[in-house]
């Protein structure tokens, strides 16, 4: 029985830090962003409509700096560890993309960096929240 009340609460806790405007916008972001990317008629698109992915993106940007100065220690570190896992996974990618190119496999758009970035950093918020629960 106290197992199940440990598994509801941190069930709670985590549901809570998903709802956070900073791991929403990027969900929102990387939708916007596959929606752009994958529609088959986005070319015939007018331009505007095709950076519409940028807006989410820049309120991704407000909303980390927003949270990151109202947070305690401990919703802090989850943050800014999620930023730093990012940080370096998307290093991994850069390096990844750029040898698929020197190997003449698959060569990158630069937009293809961005939109791993804003995955990556939604999957590593939710591991860092799980992490800390």
């Amino acid at each position: 029985m106290l197992y199940i009340a440990f598994a509801v609460t941190s069930a709670s806790k985590l549901y809570c830090r998903l709802r956070q405007p900073v791991f929403v916008w990027a969900f929102v972001a990387l939708i916007a962003e596959l929606v752009v990317e994958l529609y088959p008629g986005a070319q015939a698109w007018p331009l505007y409509v095709t950076l519409l992915p940028i807006v989410p993106m820049l309120f991704f940007v407000v909303a980390l700096r927003r949270a990151v100065e109202r947070l305690d220690e401990m919703q802090r570190q989850i943050c800014l560890h999620a930023a730093l896992l990012t940080f370096l996974l998307t290093i991994v990618a850069t390096l990844v993309f750029a040898a698929l190119d020197r190997a003449h496999l698959y060569a990158a758009r630069w937009d293809d960096v961005g939109t791993a970035m804003m995955f990556l950093w939604g999957c590593c918020y939710v591991f860092s929240a799980w992490r800390y629960r």
